[in-house]
C-alpha cells in the first residue's frame, strides 16, 4: 500500500490500511528503554518483540516506522521504496534526513516484501507497524530478527503511536515524545495561522481506476482527521453518503455533492484523466470550481496527507496547507 504508483484504488484500500487509526498512542512496551537501557520488550497484536541490546541494523517496512527512525536520527539499513513520487524512490520529506550512506530500498510486490532481500541485510530489529503486508510476513520476519508489528491493524495505528513505539524499540523514548509533541504543536498552530480555514467545509477526493470519483466520508479517515485539526469541517451530506467504508464512490452525475467551501482533488498525476474530469460540464459548473476554491493536488502533496508520518506532516503544513488556504480565501463568505 505504500507504493505510490498504485492508482486510485488506494482511495478505497487505504480505508482499511491507513485511515482508521486512533489518535491516542498505545503504550504496550515494557522494559527500560529510557537512556538506551535494554532489554526492551514490546507487545503487539501479532506477538512480542524482545530487543536484547541496542539495535545496529534496523529494517523499517512501514513509512511511519522509517520516518520515525529518521526523525530520531537513526538511519535504517533497509526501508520501503516509495515509487512514483521521486525517481530515487524516496519521499521529498524523507530524503533530506538521509545524509550518509543510503539504506537499501525494498520493493513490495503483491505478496509483500522479498524476504531474501531482508535476510541479506542481517537485521537485528524489524519495524513493521505500518507494513500493510505484515500479517502475511510476520511469521517469517520474526525468525530473522525481533519484529515489531501493529497495535490495532495493518497500517492502522496512528503515526503518533508508531513513533512512540519505534522510539521505545531504539532506546529513545524521551526523544520520541518530543518528536510527537513538536509535530502536534505544529498541527495545532495551523488553525491559528490560517483563520480562513476555520469552519470551512471540504470535500476531499481521488479519482478511481474506473473514472469515478472517490470521496472521503469518514471522520476517522487520516486525511479527514488532519483537515479537521486544521479547523475545517467534513460536511454532513458527505458523512451520510451510502456505504460502510471510509470513502464513497461517485459517478459524474452525482458530483454536485462535492460543492462545498473547498474542493480538494487528486488525479494520480494523470493529466489526461484530470483534463477529462475538469472539462466535464457537471464538474466545471461546481461553485467551488468556478470561484477558485478548488485545488488539485499532485502526488507529492496528496501522499503525505493520506499517510501522515512525523516527517510528512510538517511537509503538509509547509507545502500543502498554503494551497488549501488559498482555496479557502476564494470560498464564499462564511
Amino acid at each position: 500500500m505504500r507504493r505510490a504508483a498504485v492508482t486510485a484504488a488506494l482511495v478505497l484500500s487505504l480505508g482499511t490500511a491507513a485511515a482508521c487509526g486512533g489518535d491516542e498512542p498505545a503504550d504496550d512496551a515494557s522494559g527500560g528503554s529510557a537512556g538506551g537501557a535494554y532489554p526492551v520488550t514490546i507487545a503487539h497484536k501479532l506477538g512480542t518483540a524482545k530487543v536484547e541490546s541496542e539495535p545496529k541494523r534496523i529494517v523499517a517496512l512501514g513509512e511511519v516506522d522509517q520516518d520515525a527512525l529518521l526523525a530520531l536520527g537513526v538511519t535504517p539499513v533497509g526501508m520501503a521504496e516509495l515509487t512514483g513520487v521521486q525517481p530515487d524512490g524516496l519521499a521529498p520529506w524523507t530524503a533530506p534526513k538521509l545524509t550518509g550512506e543510503k539504506p537499501k530500498l525494498l520493493k513490495a510486490g503483491e505478496a509483500g516484501f522479498n524476504l531474501e532481500e531482508i535476510a541479506a541485510l542481517r537485521p537485528d530489529l524489524i519495524l513493521a507497524a505500518g507494513d500493510f503486508y505484515i500479517d502475511k510476513e510476520y511469521g517469517k520476519l520474526s525468525k530473522l530478527a525481533p519484529t515489531v508489528a501493529y497495535q490495532t491493524g495493518p497500517a492502522e495505528d496512528a503515526w503518533q503511536a508508531i513513533t512512540l513505539q519505534v522510539a521505545k524499540a531504539v532506546g529513545k523514548s524521551e526523544e520520541g515524545a518530543k518528536v510527537v509533541g513538536d509535530v502536534d504543536r505544529r498541527i495545532a498552530a495551523v488553525k491559528t495561522d490560517n483563520p480562513q480555514l476555520d469552519g470551512r467545509t471540504f470535500a476531499f477526493t481521488s479519482v478511481m481506476p474506473n473514472g469515478n470519483i472517490g470521496v472521503m466520508k469518514s471522520e476517522q479517515d487520516t486525511s479527514v482527521k488532519m483537515l479537521t485539526q486544521f479547523g475545517m469541517k467534513l460536511p454532513e451530506p458527505l458523512k451520510k453518503l451510502p456505504g460502510d467504508g471510509f470513502a464513497a464512490e461517485l459517478s459524474m452525475e452525482k458530483v454536485s455533492v462535492l460543492d462545498e467551501d473547498v474542493l480538494i482533488s487528486h488525479y494520480n498525476d494523470d493529466p489526461a484523466t484530470q483534463k477529462k474530469i475538469e472539462g466535464n460540464k457537471l464538474f466545471a459548473d461546481l461553485g467551488a470550481v468556478k470561484r477558485g476554491s478548488y485545488v488539485a493536488l499532485d502526488l507529492k502533496s496528496f501522499w503525505p496527507l493520506r499517510t501522515p508520518t512525523p516527517l510528512a506532516v510538517p511537509y503538509v503544513i509547509d507545502q500543502v496547507v498554503p494551497k488549501i488556504a488559498k482555496a479557502a480565501d476564494a470560498a464564499k463568505p462564511a
